[in-house]
Formats: structure tokens, sequence, C-alpha cells
């Protein structure tokens, strides 16, 4: 090994000096380490006082604006009112409601009853016909009136009134409607009582005076024209309360239409002819034509039921009455 190596510093060590002292007070410095180069005192650093004042307090805030009140509500449009449709009568059904009428609402008039006599006719109901005959038999205070159908000797309707004579007229007090096949029906006119009953449906109408039965109003009819021709002149009207046998009860309101020929056989027979039209659902349409040489008796007779359309016609025969 060569020992100039250990030797006084050689001029490699001396060239290095003047770097290496700049280099190690750099390190001192970072290492926080004061070094003075002359015995000056280092600079005094001044004292700073500092006071904390208090921040003044923020301005109170603003109050809110007051909320604008909400719009009030748009109310809907009101739903235009409903119509309600009116029932429109059938033509020739006159609208009014159907009510028992009260005394003094139908007229009552002044009457001349037909001596007895009995009256035969043609009668047909629906697709069957056959012989017919009115019996009426008057006696003073009292009537009896029966009117029986039969068709190839077989009895098919009978209807039968007995009552009696007042001021009023025919005033019936039992009325029954027997048919083939089916059981006897009564109306019963009880006069004490002022009501009609029924020995079938359980209702009850008013007795009013000059009511009368599905029978006797063609006695009635009769009789009042009897007494004034001029009742059934064109245009005037004549109007009783009439009852069947099943609780059915109604005013029937005949109107004169006029003068019409009614043909029996090879004849022809002037009559009057008075129509009555029906006023409800399941009524009766009745034309008459009256006889005045026969005391105003029915020549002919049609009454018509709704809804079916069922038709009851008399035609008086050829033969004189009896």
């Amino acid at each position: 090994m060569d020992d100039s190596f250990f030797s006084a510093p050689s001029r490699r060590w001396r060239a290095l000096l003047p770097l290496a002292v700049p280099v190690a007070l750099a390190h001192l410095a970072l290492a926080g380490v004061s070094v003075s180069w002359a015995d000056t005192p280092p600079p005094r650093v001044p004292t700073v006082a500092v006071r904390v004042l208090d921040a003044p307090a923020p301005p109170p805030a603003a109050a809110p604006a007051p909320a604008s009140p909400a719009p009030a509500p748009t109310p809907a449009p009101a739903a235009p009112a409903r119509k309600v449709a009116k029932a429109v009568p059938k033509p020739g059904v006159e609208p009014q409601p159907i009510v028992d009428p009260a005394p003094g609402d139908v007229p009552v008039y002044r009457t001349r009853i037909p001596p007895s006599l009995t009256v035969r006719y043609v009668i047909s109901r629906g697709p069957w016909s056959g012989n017919g005959e009115l019996v009426w038999d008057e006696q003073d205070t009292r009537y009896h009136a029966r009117l029986e159908g039969r068709v190839a000797g077989f009895k098919v309707i009978t209807w039968d009134s007995t009552g009696q004579i007042d001021g009023d007229g025919i005033a019936p007090v039992r009325f029954t409607d027997e048919r083939r096949g089916k059981s006897m029906l009564a109306a019963n006119f009880q006069r004490s009582a002022g009501k009609i009953t029924y020995s079938g449906p359980d209702v009850k109408h008013p007795l009013i005076p000059g009511t009368q039965d599905r029978l006797s109003w063609m006695v009635q009819i009769a009789a009042i024209a009897n007494a004034d021709p001029q009742r059934v002149a064109p245009g005037k009207r004549i109007s009783m309360f009439v009852t069947g046998a099943r609780g059915d009860a109604d005013v029937w309101s005949f109107q004169a239409i006029g003068a019409e020929n009614v043909a029996i056989g090879g004849a022809s027979v002037p009559a009057i002819k008075l129509l009555r039209e029906p006023r409800k659902a399941n009524d009766t349409r009745v034309e008459v034509w009256l006889d005045p040489q026969l005391h105003y008796l029915p020549v002919r007779a049609r009454l018509t039921s709704s809804p079916d359309n069922e038709t009851l016609e008399l035609v008086r025969r050829g033969s004189d009455p009896s």
C-alpha cells in the first residue's frame, strides 16, 4: 500500500476545504443552530400587543314578509240542470192521474129505466163466437140483469147483476163474473158502509152515487139517454164510475160520436155511437151503439182490453127482442 495516503493533507483536501465550510453551515441552519460569525447580539424581536375586539352584533334579521294569501279555489262549474223527461201519453189516452173519485166528482143523471125485456146477440170473444142473451128484469125498486154467452152449446161467460133502483138510476148490490174453466168472482156493493169489496183481491173502492158494474152500465146509459136524448148529442159526454169483479174500477167517460148505422143481417139499424177511451195501462176501450127504437139499449157493443187487444163484441140478432 502507498504510505503517502496517511501523510499531511494533500493538495486534494486543500482544494475541497472552501466548499466544505458553507455546506456545513447550511446543515446547521437547517438543524436550528444559530451560528454567529461575530460577537454582535441577535436582533430584538418587537413585542406585539393583540387586543381582541368583540365583533359587532349582526343587525336583526328583517321580519319575513307576510305570506300572500293563497288564492281562493276556483269553484268547479255547476253541472247543468238535469232535465226530467215528461211521460208522453199514448195517442187517445188522457194523461191525468188515476185516483178513486169522491162523491160529487162524477155527475149523476136523471134516468128513465127500460121495461123488462130480453135481447139476443151474436157474441164473440177472441177466436170463438156463439149466441148471447141479455135478460133485463125490472120490478119496481129492484132489478136483475143477466148476460150469458154460449158456444156450441157450452156456457162460456156469465155476468150477473142484482140490486136496486133509486133516484140515481140503477144501484147494484152484487155483481158476479163466471167464465168457463175459472172460478166465479164477485163485487159486493156495501151501500151502508159506502164501499165496494171483492171476493178475490183484497182491495176496496169507494161506493159513490151512480156507480155501475160491468153489466149494469149498459142499462144505465140507456136509461140516461132515454130520459134526455140531448145527453147523447154529438160531442156530449156521459161519465160513470164502473167496476168489475176483479178489483178493477175507474171512471168511464163516454163521448157521443154521432149517428151510425149498424148492419143486422140484411137490415141497417140507425144508432148513436159513444166511445170511451182507455186512461191507463191494462184498461178497456169501449164502443157502444145505442138503439133509440129499443129504449136506447145497445144494438152493438165492443169492449177491447189492453195490452193483448182481446175483444168482446155483442151484435143484436135480426129477430125482435122479446
